[in-house]
């Protein structure tokens, strides 16, 4: 691991001090120290990297954080960026009680053994009960008139893309001769089974060891196709999940459908995803603006989290923001 040392404090037996470096092959800064840990205190979690743990070789914990993390944690001690930024933030640091540390050290090590040894926290996990039955926030009223208006939607965004339609099938099967249609089985409300759809954008033997998650090659997956890579980059590959809209096995707005595969392992580590069940999955969600393709098991605890303030606030008002945010992203070419 090429690591360069910037500063470092000499007392690294010293329980308040923090130890930075920056790892050129992460393009992080890493902290050292037990006081690492506490950043999430200083700066917004959703700042700070999922790369954290207990070095057996330092004998202290670590956390990675980004540039935007150090930026802010030197705003908020009130010391400038620069070479000397680890040796200001080390001294600031000494103002807090050790104590205290060692007692957010146990807590954040319970919380991570709890979770498999994953990070989970979001900014908005303080909001989302975690010992408690989470109902769905919109009323009976929002509910069905949520429903007409994705009949109705549905239905004339179908004739309005159907040139669109028509093109995209001719592309994909121009490439390969294979179907433009992919079928997958997602669970949806009730815990039901059903067919998502999508234009096809990955090679025939995608999955010929058996399941995998679609973006867990990231920019560079060898298994799109050429065409593939271009709907997904303009998400022309969801179009064709209007008719599971339709039909009623999706909605608009709503969390991401997954596969009963990867809903095992979720269910593994935290049982409240099951509360879901109650609405129906949705083409676009809350959690896409902050949680990207979930890639990794830590993304999808993340992703949950985010669901599931969604399904606790969801009303007519938060899906017409979700729904022009995706808007609007789209346009702007924004992948999520």
């Amino acid at each position: 691991m090429d690591v360069k040392i910037i500063k470092q404090n000499e007392q690294s037996n010293n329980r308040s001090t923090i130890h930075l470096y920056y790892n050129n092959e992460m393009h992080s800064w890493i902290a050292y120290g037990y006081s690492a840990y506490t950043l999430r205190l200083l700066v917004k979690s959703r700042h700070i990297d999922s790369i954290r743990g207990f070095s057996t070789t330092m004998q202290m914990p670590y956390t990675a954080i980004n540039k935007g993390a150090l930026k802010l944690l030197c705003d908020s001690l009130n010391i400038s960026q620069g070479d000397n930024a680890a040796h200001r933030i080390v001294n600031a640091t000494k103002e807090f009680d050790p104590n205290d540390y060692t007692r957010w050290i146990d807590k954040l090590q319970e919380e991570l053994k709890a979770n498999g040894g994953f990070d989970t926290q979001t900014h908005i996990s303080h909001l989302v009960p975690k010992d408690e039955f989470i109902k769905d926030g919109m009323s009976n009223f929002a509910r069905h008139s949520k429903r007409l208006f994705d009949m109705l939607a549905s239905i004339i965004l179908t004739i309005i893309f159907s040139p669109l339609f028509l093109i995209c099938t001719i592309l994909v099967r121009r490439e390969d001769g294979g179907p433009a249609i992919y079928r997958q089985e997602r669970i949806g409300r009730f815990g039901r089974p059903f067919y998502i759809l999508k234009f096809r954008t990955m090679r025939l033997d995608a999955e010929a060891m058996g399941p995998q998650l679609s973006h867990g090659g990231g920019e560079g997956e060898p298994r799109l196709t050429k065409i593939g890579k271009f709907l997904r980059a303009h998400h022309l590959d969801e179009l064709p999940q209007l008719w599971n809209v339709f039909v009623g096995e999706m909605s608009f707005v709503g969390p991401r459908p997954e596969r009963k595969f990867y809903i095992d392992q979720i269910l593994e580590h935290d049982k409240r995803y099951e509360y879901l069940y109650q609405i129906r999955p949705g083409v676009t969600s809350y959690a896409t603006f902050y949680n990207g393709y979930t890639d990794t098991m830590e993304k999808m605890l993340r992703r949950l989290e985010y669901d599931l303030y969604y399904l606790g606030h969801r009303s007519w008002i938060f899906d017409i923001k979700i729904l022009l945010k995706t808007f609007f992203g789209i346009v702007s070419g924004k992948n999520f």
